[in-house]
């Protein structure tokens, strides 16, 4: 797990650029590549890898797999991932000496790579900036819309946007996501209750959540708003006098399912 200390100096160096490179909301990826005569190249990899950055001849080059595009979600990610590795001094200069050698980056979600970690959050701070994100005006009550507006709005794939309104949104959510009735990952915001979970990374979602039916029972694609009991995802160690929700996203090209979680 990286350290706070660390995360703050990414994300300071990061929103600096971010503000200095924008058009409203929009962050210029690529005319930060081209101030810095960084040169992007967009191919076919064959799947190889997502992006990876490389030092040749005195030059850096960001290579994109022409299977995402670049100017939105996914691909806009993968350019900002590779941004990161060039803006963080440890990385470009580790690749310059040699001591890092040119490595792929792919859509990982279990990565636990410190370089590669340290990169996703410098690309989530340099799309998302906290002075444009966190004051994005949205719907009062949260719901997964909340989020596909914000994606829209600055650009983003879905999940960089989880991970981002889970760290500074205006509402406190837990998030859940499983791949074949298997707890993948999850995150939550710092004020949700501090309650242990009735899961753990690696083994079954929980058969009464609204995950848990649809792994059951995949006719059970329920995409509303649905009402939950505490106890459901977690074991309660204080009453809540709000209603807990639950609403899933199911991301039928990836496979995996993310449950939403939070009180009115």
């Amino acid at each position: 797990m990286m350290q706070e200390i660390r995360k703050k100096q990414l994300s300071e160096w990061a929103e600096f650029i971010a503000m200095s490179y924008r058009k409203g909301n929009d962050i210029l990826l690529e005319e930060m590549a081209i101030s810095d005569d960084v040169l992007v190249h967009c191919d076919d990899y064959e799947s190889v890898f997502d992006g990876m950055l490389t030092y040749d001849d005195h030059q850096f080059h960001i290579h994109i797999d022409n299977a995402h595009n670049f100017h939105q979600g996914r691909g806009r990610f993968t350019l900002a991932h590779e941004l990161a590795h060039y803006f963080i001094d440890e990385h470009r200069i580790g690749l310059q000496n040699g001591l890092f050698p040119p490595h792929g980056s792919r859509h990982d979600l279990d990565t636990k790579d410190p370089i590669e970690l340290e990169a996703d959050y410098f690309a989530s701070n340099l799309l998302m900036p906290t002075q444009l994100f966190k004051y994005f005006k949205t719907p009062r009550k949260f719901t997964i819309d909340t989020i596909s507006q914000l994606a829209q709005e600055f650009k983003t794939s879905f999940l960089s946007t989880v991970l981002r309104f889970a760290e500074i949104g205006n509402h406190s959510i837990c998030v859940v996501v499983s791949e074949n009735n298997i707890v993948k990952w999850f995150t939550k915001s710092n004020d949700f209750p501090d309650w242990p979970f009735k899961c753990r990374v690696g083994l079954p979602v929980p058969a009464t959540t609204v995950a848990g039916e649809f792994f059951a029972n995949r006719t059970k694609k329920y995409t509303g708003v649905e009402d939950i009991e505490p106890n459901d995802w977690f074991y309660p160690r204080w009453t809540v006098k709000y209603q807990l929700h639950e609403q899933c996203y199911y991301s039928d090209s990836y496979g995996y399912v993310v449950s939403f979680i939070w009180f009115d």
